[in-house]
């Protein structure tokens, strides 16, 4: 029905990716990284003011940039944006922060800390109304996922680099993706059968996108093929979100959803990026705002 109120609404934003230095062209897209801070504010203002109040904000990784001057401006940098979304959200609307590649520029334990993320760095968590989120790493198999060198961690993903060199059948291969290990993976079936068993509908994030067209090629998750395939083996998962492909995109597979969300780093000079995404029993409408993409999905 139309008119029928939403069972949950959330905010959405993707790639703040905040850094003090000056705009950056990359294929001919501006990134104007000092105007984050003036754009994030806005946009949680507006985010922590809407009405029926949301239940969650959540960001979609790569909060910071990383800065060639060194670690110190780096954690001056996190700090300042860690502070805007305590500062803008306070304690009555929770953030949800999925941890994106250039997040790292700070330890993965200062991350942990200030963000509030669960150890593991990947975890689920009911919404209410018969869904689930849950929240994948997919810089945990990396090049630079801050694992100790000895680490499963880092071995998992020396190895997946060796037997996948980069080419045109895998030109996901760089070195700023990532992707999910397999005890993650294993981690990600049994939260999937839980969510069946509880009759639940699951809603992923992610940093990196997971399902084939939701974003460019060459932007996908490491073992985006592996993932996929237990996503779409599950009737419990309805719609997964991504952020890191700066453009956006989005897929639809057999009936399933797959969402990359533009990054506010790339929003115009005096505009924005984020969304107010409303989850009603029959489907998710998506109110962008500013260069978001909004759309109407069935779930």
């Amino acid at each position: 029905m139309a008119g029928d109120a939403p069972l949950f609404s959330f905010g959405l934003l993707a790639d703040a990716q905040y850094a003090d230095l000056p705009d950056g062209n990359t294929e001919g897209r501006r990134q104007a990284y000092r105007e984050v801070p003036g754009k994030l504010r806005a946009a949680l203002a507006d985010l922590r003011s809407t009405q029926p109040p949301l239940a969650f904000v959540m960001h979609l990784g790569d909060i910071v940039n990383g800065n060639p001057a060194g670690q110190e401006q780096c954690d001056r940098e996190f700090d300042l944006v860690a502070g805007i979304f305590k500062q803008q959200l306070g304690d009555q609307l929770p953030a949800v922060h999925v941890i994106g590649n250039h997040c790292l520029s700070v330890p993965r334990a200062t991350l942990l800390q200030r963000l509030h993320i669960p150890p593991s760095c990947y975890f689920s968590r009911s919404l209410g109304s018969g869904w689930r989120l849950v929240v994948l790493d997919t810089t945990e198999m990396s090049g630079h996922s801050d694992y100790p060198p000895d680490s499963q961690q880092c071995r998992e993903a020396q190895e997946f680099m060796a037997a996948h060199p980069m080419s045109d059948q895998d030109p996901q291969m760089s070195s700023w993706n990532g992707g999910i290990t397999q005890r993650q993976l294993q981690w990600l079936r049994q939260a999937l059968a839980a969510a069946e068993v509880a009759g639940e509908r699951v809603l992923v994030a992610s940093h990196h996108q997971l399902g084939e067209g939701g974003a460019r090629a060459t932007h996908m998750a490491w073992n985006w093929r592996e993932v996929q395939e237990v996503l779409l083996a599950s009737p419990a998962f309805r719609i997964a979100f991504a952020g890191h492909d700066h453009t956006g995109g989005y897929a639809c597979i057999h009936g399933r959803h797959f969402v990359t969300v533009e990054g506010l780093l790339e929003a115009p000079s005096g505009g924005n990026a984020y969304a107010v995404v409303h989850v009603h029993a029959d489907r998710l409408c998506i109110q962008g705002r500013g260069s978001v993409t909004s759309r109407q999905l069935v779930v």
